[in-house]
């Protein structure tokens, strides 16, 4: 990360702090005492991006079971179809391929409604991008500009901008590519699946970690690829750290800003590679 993007990173986490304080602020440990607060979830209109089938649940699974319990409004928007997340895939031949594939994208989107009834979350999307193919795709912007001008959502979860894979950055993309010249204001909540991110805000999530391992659970056409379900319960129980009195707890951890601020951050540091 060059300096320049630490610095906005900085600047941007205390620019979140009057949005988190005034939604719940709790005291946090030495560990982020600078950067890090501990923010309670409430019954907000909330719109969930994830690039893939299963990125929501290791993402901010417990943060939206919370949600979910305290009567929240939560659309969850999967941007691509999965249809390349399988290493078996490329030993066939090209018609059982697309055959395959096209078994796959039905696999991953039943898991992907059995995943969200256990956080508690009936509404899903799907805008049929092709698995990989995000950066370049100029449709899924248009679909989602009408969502959110249908949903008008207080929060939005992406995967934040810097995640090292190409659909999990590409989403933040499409995310301003679709509110552009639009009146829609919301705070933006980058959350972490495969890079963990310089936190703002951290979401006590031990009463529904078990949900979030039983959501996890639901995928396992992806499960049988990794075990994802082992690295996300390591990442939420590292992120306790940041706890008061956090013993055997987890914590989802997240960048909040507003999306003024999620734009300006995000262009800088496009402009800076």
């Amino acid at each position: 990360m060059n300096a320049l993007t630490k610095v906005m990173l900085k600047r941007l986490s205390r620019a979140a702090r009057p949005y988190l304080k005034s939604s719940g602020l709790l005291q946090v440990s030495g560990v982020y005492n600078r950067s890090a607060l501990v923010w309670e979830p409430g019954a907000e209109r909330v719109v969930v991006l994830a690039p893939h089938m299963d990125d929501e649940t290791i993402g901010c699974g417990g943060t939206l079971a919370l949600h979910a319990q305290r009567g929240a409004n939560i659309t969850v928007v999967f941007m691509t179809d999965g249809r390349h997340g399988s290493s078996k895939l490329s030993t066939l031949p090209r018609e059982q391929r697309e055959q395959e594939q096209q078994r796959l994208i039905e696999t991953r989107k039943n898991e992907a409604r059995l995943a969200l009834a256990k956080l508690g979350i009936a509404d899903m999307l799907c805008l049929e991008a092709e698995d990989g193919t995000l950066q370049a795709a100029a449709v899924p912007a248009q679909q989602l500009r009408a969502i959110l001008t249908e949903r008008r959502p207080h929060l939005v979860y992406l995967p934040f901008y810097l995640e090292e894979h190409a659909d999990h950055r590409a989403t933040s993309k499409v995310l301003l590519a679709a509110v552009a010249g639009t009146d829609l204001q919301f705070q933006c909540f980058g959350y972490e699946v495969w890079t963990p991110l310089f936190p703002n805000c951290l979401v006590r999530i031990d009463r529904t970690m078990p949900l979030k391992r039983q959501a996890l659970s639901q995928y396992a056409s992806q499960l049988a690829e990794a075990d994802y379900l082992h690295a996300c319960v390591g990442l939420n129980a590292h992120r306790s750290a940041g706890l008061l009195d956090a013993r055997n707890g987890y914590a989802e951890a997240f960048h909040v800003s507003s999306l003024a601020d999620y734009r300006e951050m995000y262009n800088t540091y496009c402009a800076s590679r």
